[in-house]
């Protein structure tokens, strides 16, 4: 399955640099070993625990500072009337809510507590346009290794315009920075995940997911959910 890399770069299985999508020199100077999965915040934050730790000169706190918000202002300018895919925050919890409850009422999801989303706050990605919140889905990591995409849902009035896509290829991408080799959605959709690079498989195939959600689900018996699956490789190729 293609995925966006942030660099618009193929990866290693380590997530160094091999080759942009133009077909420009590699960039050496980014090691991505150093910054796999890092949110600009986080960079700030080991920042500044290098500075308290006299690892750092003010001076070059505030260099890092600087270019953070620099990134941050051009990709801010890039975004502007656009959907962007980001992780969820607590601030989104009730537009989160309303997007699992409405979907769930119409039968496509499971219900989920205000409380169950809170916990897991950091399991869900949100597609949001001028600050809102227009589309979220979440992953759920098994103890055996699997993760599962579920609570996938868009706004009723803004649908087919990408924002499904863009959401599953987030945490398929997120999966591949775990280094989960197996991504799965119970879906009745089968179009939309063949489309974006998922394979039919069986339930039967998923004892993970009969033992945690199946088993008690009223419809077990006459389930009218179809499994999809994408097996992970060691490198996500940029897509077209």
């Amino acid at each position: 399955m293609a995925v966006h890399t942030h660099l618009g770069a193929s990866l290693d299985k380590k997530g160094s640099v091999v080759s942009n999508a133009g077909g420009l020199d590699t960039i050496p100077f980014v090691n991505l070993d150093n910054l796999h999965g890092v949110s600009a915040e986080e960079l700030y934050q080991r920042a500044l625990q290098m500075q308290k730790n006299n690892c750092l000169t003010h001076g070059e706190l505030s260099q890092v500072a600087s270019a953070l918000l620099q990134v941050q202002e051009v990709l801010d300018k890039g975004n502007q009337g656009k959907f962007v895919v980001r992780q969820a925050r607590l601030s989104d919890l009730d537009a989160l809510c309303n997007m699992v409850n409405y979907w769930a009422q119409q039968g496509e999801n499971l219900p989920r507590s205000r409380e169950d989303i809170t916990r897991n706050i950091l399991t869900f990605a949100v597609c949001v346009k001028d600050h809102e919140v227009l589309g979220c889905a979440c992953l759920y990591v098994y103890d055996t290794g699997l993760a599962e995409i579920r609570s996938l849902g868009v706004n009723p009035l803004v649908q087919r315009q990408g924002q499904g896509r863009a959401l599953v290829d987030f945490l398929v991408h997120r999966a591949w920075q775990f280094e989960i080799k197996k991504v799965f959605v119970l879906t009745r959709n089968p179009e939309f995940f063949a489309k974006v690079g998922f394979s039919k498989t069986t339930i039967e195939a998923l004892p993970e997911k009969i033992r945690k959600d199946c088993e008690h689900c009223p419809k077990f018996d006459r389930c009218d959910e179809v499994a999809y699956e994408v097996n992970l490789p060691e490198k996500l190729e940029p897509k077209a």
